[in-house]
């Protein structure tokens, strides 16, 4: 506690029953793992403005708790400790006390244990506010502006004009604990409210009442949440694969404080990112740490592939639980967790998770079911990430005429991602083809749903990335060619029996898509074992367990320190 301005004394009531109706005991209760007292009171100790606080109760075991923060203790009187006792009288017994112990005081806020996430800073505006407005309350409230019923003459009536939508209602507000800030002489009289009334609004969470179980487990979601800063890079060199990953990881994360750290990352990346949602800042690789520590995240989520120890020792020196992905650098021994989907290990260390039951599907594959199997098949999807590096897009059109005079398609899907770069050669190799086939050829570029387009698909070509997996789950049997070193290493398509692995982009890919093109098409059988060796792998909960692993982690890590 520390004093406020010196012609304001302002005094902080706490009422804190022993007996509760709707959640037992609920005050001394474990929320998070500290007594739901615990908060409100950490909350009014770190206000800048209240000079005293008193905990008024007629509980024995929470005036001792109290005891250990140094506050005043009200041992409330028997005709004030029953159920049908309102506030009022309580905070009235409470004032006249603390004035006989340390003098008269100009201020009055009521604090209610029930909202355990009011913070402190807030708590000091809405002091602030109050001084600052000739009124003699400042009720805390929050938004509850809603189509809403009442009850009259034992009929249910609609409390509104007009039908419209929430947007276009009159504001209304919900009435919150978390504070009521009132001069001394209101508390004196009457119902313990002033006659000149504002109303301070709070955001969801602060405003937030503890009266049921529900509410009790919303709390303590709230009280778990974490600010999460995530680092990755997406542009022409490294493609944009760990942009549409860690989007993956954010979404799934909804609800926590989630920020992106852009390093060297083109436009129309940012403005994935930020379409959904997210707060994006822009850094240079040096510039990293210091956007870390401006954020002070309680984890860190690295996506930019190697790292280095001495990067990651100095994102753990600023307190952060460090998860990488991808990571095959000295960077890895040091992180807390690392996930490396696309790798295999016999022996990994106890804190890395490799293989393809920790890749993170997008959730638009949650809901949109695998492939059917259809014979004669009907579409081939041509697709090779969001960069196609070899353009290797056009190397498959090439030899399109030739497969579509052995495995007559109906459709032939082609799909160029965002940092797609080979514009006019597509226009020179679709210009190409006969027209017969090119009738058949429809281009998308950004698709937002690639479940939906897969799903469409017979067979695909497609480059030896995250885009396999995708395939997997769909169960559309694949053609997979590495574009770069680095893709060589992914080793799913080298031992499933679905993709056919072609090795590295050469020459002589455009001939090897050919015969395999026209070998799965043409052979039913061969592509029906295909699909099933595919829908084997278990992709479909990869998501859930990376997201369960990162909180598991980080909670022990966390109850460890």
């Amino acid at each position: 506690m520390c004093g406020g301005r010196v012609s304001e004394r302002i005094l902080a009531i706490v009422p804190a029953r022993g007996g509760s109706k709707g959640v037992r005991r609920k005050n001394l209760r474990l929320l998070h793992g500290r007594p739901l007292l615990y908060y409100i009171l950490q909350t009014a100790l770190q206000s800048r403005r209240i000079h005293d606080i008193v905990l008024t109760s007629e509980d024995d075991d929470i005036l001792s708790y109290g005891a250990q923060f140094g506050v005043l203790l009200r041992q409330r009187p028997p005709a004030l400790a029953q159920d049908d006792v309102p506030l009022a009288p309580v905070v009235r017994d409470a004032l006249d006390w603390a004035t006989q112990q340390r003098g008269p005081y100009s201020v009055v806020v009521r604090l209610q244990p029930t909202c355990p996430l009011l913070r402190p800073e807030t708590l000091d505006r809405a002091i602030a506010s109050f001084l600052a407005q000739d009124v003699d309350t400042l009720l805390a409230a929050t938004d509850a502006t809603h189509l809403m019923w009442r009850e009259q003459d034992g009929h249910p009536v609609p409390d509104y004009a007009a039908r419209v939508n929430r947007q276009q209602l009159p504001r209304r507000y919900r009435e919150s604990g978390a504070f009521l800030i009132i001069r001394p002489q209101w508390v004196l009289a009457g119902d313990g409210i002033g006659p000149r009334v504002s109303i301070m609004e709070l955001p969801e969470d602060e405003g937030l009442d503890i009266d049921t179980k529900t509410d009790w487990l919303v709390a303590e979601a709230l009280l778990r949440r974490l600010r999460i800063a995530i680092v990755t890079s997406a542009n022409a060199a490294v493609g944009m694969g760990h942009l549409y990953r860690t989007l993956t990881i954010a979404d799934a994360l909804l609800g926590h404080d989630i920020a992106f750290i852009a390093v060297d990352t083109d436009p129309q990346a940012l403005a994935l990112a930020r379409e959904h949602g997210y707060a994006v800042v822009e850094a240079a690789p040096h510039e990293i740490l210091d956007r870390l520590a401006a954020l002070q995240p309680h984890v860190v989520i690295n996506d930019v592939l190697d790292t280095t120890a001495d990067y990651v020792r100095r994102q753990r020196d600023l307190g952060a639980f460090v998860v990488n992905f991808e990571d095959l650098g000295s960077g890895a021994d040091e992180a807390h967790l690392v996930f490396n989907a696309l790798y295999e290990n016999s022996r990994p260390r106890e804190t890395h998770r490799f293989g393809h039951a920790y890749f993170c599907l997008p959730e638009h594959f949650a809901y949109v079911p695998p492939a059917e199997f259809r014979d004669p098949p009907q579409t081939l999807l041509i697709t090779f990430g969001g960069v196609d590096q070899n353009n290797l897009t056009c190397q498959t059109l090439d030899v399109l005429p030739a497969v579509l005079e052995r495995a007559p398609l109906a459709s032939v899907l082609v799909v160029v991602g965002p940092g797609y770069a080979h514009d006019a050669d597509l226009a020179q190799a679709l210009s190409r083809l006969p027209q017969p086939v090119a009738d058949k050829v429809q281009v998308q570029r950004s698709v937002r749903n690639m479940a939906q387009v897969m799903r469409q698909a017979d067979a695909a070509v497609t480059s030896n990335g995250r885009t396999v997996y995708e395939l997997a789950a769909m169960g559309v049997p694949t053609i997979s060619i590495s574009q770069n070193d680095r893709e060589t290493l992914h080793l799913f398509a080298r031992y499933n029996r679905g993709v056919r692995y072609l090795g590295m982009a050469s020459p002589r890919t455009p001939q090897q898509v050919q015969a395999a093109l026209v070998e799965i098409l043409t052979q039913p059988e061969a592509r029906r074992a295909m699909r099933e060796a595919l829908l084997a792998a278990d992709l479909r909960g990869g998501l859930n367990r990376v997201i369960g692993e990162i909180h598991d982690a980080y909670w022990r890590w966390k109850n460890a320190q």
